[in-house]
């Protein structure tokens, strides 16, 4: 009886480590999966969320607005839109981890910058002006919002 026992827990030790190495490849290609498509995400965000911010700015200085918060805010997104460039650069190889935090710290950069504009836009009375442009931002912010949910959860349940 004891060797019997001793035989169904060896037996069962020797299936489930089978099973754990025969599925860890599934779960490191979804969590692969979801990295490459968080990261495709901030990045069209972040394009999306430039540009708009660039016409943004031309139409202030069409308008003949210097305003100090805007041309900060302009920098910091200028700023935060290279880290996420060079974030995105790094993200082969062995610097995931440092590329990922990068193009964090530039998204979160950008939606900030973002954030002050249109509270500036809004003060400026250029809301009407640029509704397409902060409409485009708005889109950007929930693509990059969708990237980071993609990285945190790992694209389970999105």
């Amino acid at each position: 009886m004891k060797n019997q026992s001793r035989s169904l827990s060896i037996l069962l030790t020797v299936f489930t480590a089978a099973a754990l190495f025969a599925f860890s490849p599934c779960s490191w290609a979804q969590t692969n999966k979801s990295l490459v498509e968080g990261q495709k995400a901030i990045m069209q965000g972040a394009k999306q969320m430039m540009a708009a911010n660039k016409r943004i700015m031309a139409a202030a200085a069409k308008k003949g607005i210097k305003d100090p918060e805007l041309a900060a805010a302009q920098k910091q997104m200028e700023q935060g839109y290279d880290m996420v460039v060079k974030g995105n650069g790094m993200m082969a190889g062995t610097t995931v981890t440092q590329g990922q935090q990068m193009m964090k710290k530039g998204a979160k950069m950008m939606l900030n910058a973002q954030s002050t504009t249109y509270t500036v836009a809004k003060k400026r009375g250029l809301v009407r002006i640029c509704a397409i442009d902060l409409h485009n931002c708005y889109e950007a912010q929930k693509k990059i919002e969708h990237g980071a949910l993609q990285w945190y959860f790992g694209g389970a349940g999105i």
